[in-house]
């Protein structure tokens, strides 16, 4: 740990293995204290649920090479030495004396997937025979009976070599079932390690066989974790969502539900203030603290102030490229941004409204629910937040056991609302039609035009800076869709800046000009949409496109307030 938070040489973002970050000699941020509860048996089964990318699968390597017993001493002498120096050697013999002590299952969830139901299987499947097969070993003793043996075998082979799938009773049952052999075999209750329990529940939602997937793993999961105390030392499960409503909760023995939410200090996986402080400091940037904290703190699990540790790891690795680095958007390109396109596309007007608030700076209230499901996903504005809250799109500044109120942590997030909606917003605009609000202002017919543009455009906008510049890109984005016109924004005429203008690109008959004002209300909209088209004429912004040979120049003011605006036909001018 004295080569600095990224080695010697080393540019690149540390493994999430944590024997492989200690013996590169990569900076660990420790978080072994976290052991403690675990080894004094405060609780059966952990869940551990925060964003991703925040650190928990490296959470989960720690704890597996702390506690598991690879049946190679040397072996295990060398994990042990792993944790010289970390606070959990500190905590005294009763939890050193568990080091390399227990058999481990670790599995990780994050490739369970697929297009359908049947590739989602598949690799389920290849997922458990990596798990059999690694253990083995169990098969060289002489506990198993001949049916065991049978069992282990076939769950330890491929699907070609079983020329069929698993059945799914086997399925439900095979973690609990392999802590089974691994106490046999072992005299010890294995640990059991689950990463990314939700993640193939999430990918089923996405595609279509959500409830299949569910019934599936719900059970397996269930089978390891609740009646099985006779065969689990202790469980720890990482992921986002408490998904309660598929019964993967209910009846555990004593778990521990450690959320963005729990009470109390609650820092044992993401960054701290001070530990992002010594790490600019030891990567001799700490004259970027300010501008770190902007983009990538913001988080508030419990008391516990938090940063995303990802983004500041990808924000210190531009650093070092080049001191010059702006800060980058890190968390855009690894988390689920799905939910942002669906809030979008589906979300009913409560829901936009309050997304809108969030894009602004501001903060929203909303009810606490601890039972979502994703085929409920959209049933309430409530639910989209709670699982924005869990997913790290928002955080929680207040909370009580029924209400929480919630903001967008940072500038980073900030931009990805931003940039999502952006290209919702392309995905819209490629289905407006056009060609016919041109043919309404070829026509001088600004009342349709209007209704044109709050009819089917600005009706579903509700995410974006109600600033006359969000307006005009939106306009002007919108004006080039017709490639029949050239279109240009803010370029110098007569005696000042038009907002936009549209000009005819082959016959050189036909030009307009836009202007655009926003209105602090809606009663002065109409007020506004004249004083934009009076500018115009007032400015004389049409004469270059006079002197260009445009036979008919038209003019049009635009006022916006909130979602809507009013259009004014102003003067026009040439060979009228």
């Amino acid at each position: 740990m004295e080569k600095g938070m990224f080695g010697e040489e080393a540019t690149n973002t540390a493994s999430e293995d944590f024997k492989k970050n200690q013996t590169a000699g990569y900076r660990y941020v420790d978080k072994t204290a976290l052991l403690v509860p675990l080894l004094r048996g405060d609780h059966e089964s952990t869940f551990f649920l925060r964003p991703r990318r925040f650190g928990k699968t490296l959470t989960l390597s720690m704890i597996h090479y702390f506690v598991e017993d690879t049946r190679d001493e040397a072996l295990n002498a060398e994990n042990r030495s792993l944790f010289q120096g970390l606070k959990i050697m500190e905590m005294g013999e009763r939890y050193t004396s568990q080091m390399t002590n227990y058999p481990v299952v670790h599995l990780t969830m994050q490739s369970i997937g697929g297009g359908n139901y049947k590739d989602a299987y598949k690799s389920l499947q290849e997922m458990l025979r990596e798990i059999f097969k690694e253990k083995s070993w169990i098969l060289e003793s002489n506990v198993l009976d001949s049916q065991d043996r049978i069992y282990y075998e076939r769950m330890s082979m491929d699907r070609k070599e079983r020329g069929e799938d698993l059945d799914p009773v086997d399925v439900k049952f095979s973690l609990k079932r392999l802590t089974a052999f691994l106490r046999m075999v072992t005299g010890k209750r294995p640990v059991v390690l689950i990463d990314e329990y939700d993640v193939p529940l999430e990918k089923a939602y996405r595609n279509g066989y959500y409830r299949q997937m569910v019934d599936i793993i719900g059970p397996m999961l269930q089978n390891v974790l609740k009646t099985n105390s006779v065969n689990l030392q202790f469980a720890v499960v990482t992921g986002c969502l408490r998904i309660a409503k598929e019964g993967i909760y209910t009846g555990l023995n004593n778990p521990e539900i450690n959320s963005v939410l729990t009470r109390g200090e609650n820092d044992i996986i993401g960054f701290t203030d001070e530990e992002v402080r010594q790490f600019l400091t030891d990567s001799g940037f700490k004259d970027h603290y300010e501008e770190c904290r902007a983009w990538y703190d913001g988080y508030l699990f419990g008391r516990s102030h938090i940063y995303n540790p990802w983004s500041v790891i990808k924000y210190i690795e531009d650093l070092r490229r080049d001191v010059h680095s702006p800060p980058a958007l890190h968390w855009a390109g690894t988390s689920e941004n799905a939910i942002l396109r669906e809030l979008a596309e589906r979300a009913d007007e409560e829901t936009r409204e309050k997304a809108e608030q969030l894009v602004l700076g501001e903060e929203i209230t909303f009810g606490l629910r601890n039972d979502i499901v994703y085929d409920d996903l959209f049933q309430s504005a409530d639910n989209v937040f709670n699982v924005m809250l869990a997913t790290g799109y928002i955080t929680a500044t207040q909370y009580d056991a029924t209400t929480v109120r919630a903001r967008i942590p940072n500038r980073e997030v900030r931009q990805i609302f931003k940039q999502k909606f952006g290209e919702w917003f392309r995905e819209s605009a490629k289905t407006f039609d056009v060609k016919g609000l041109y043919a309404c202002m070829e026509r001088g017919d600004a009342e349709r035009v209007e209704e044109i543009l709050n009819d089917q455009f600005f009706s579903a906008m509700s995410y974006f800076d109600t600033l006359e510049a969000f307006y005009h890109g939106v306009i002007m984005k919108l004006m080039q869709l017709n490639k029949d016109y050239d279109v240009k924004s803010n370029r110098e005429s007569g005696s000042g800046r038009f907002d936009v203008s549209c000009k005819q690109r082959r016959r050189w008959k036909l030009a307009f000009v836009l202007e655009f004002k926003v209105s602090d209300e809606p009663k002065f909209m109409i007020r506004d949409a004249r004083a934009a088209a009076n500018q115009i004429e007032d400015k004389q912004y049409v004469q270059d496109f006079l002197s260009e040979g445009y036979e008919k120049v038209m003019t049009y003011g635009f006022a916006f307030c909130e979602k809507r605006c009013r259009v004014c036909r102003g003067k026009d001018f040439g060979n009228v």
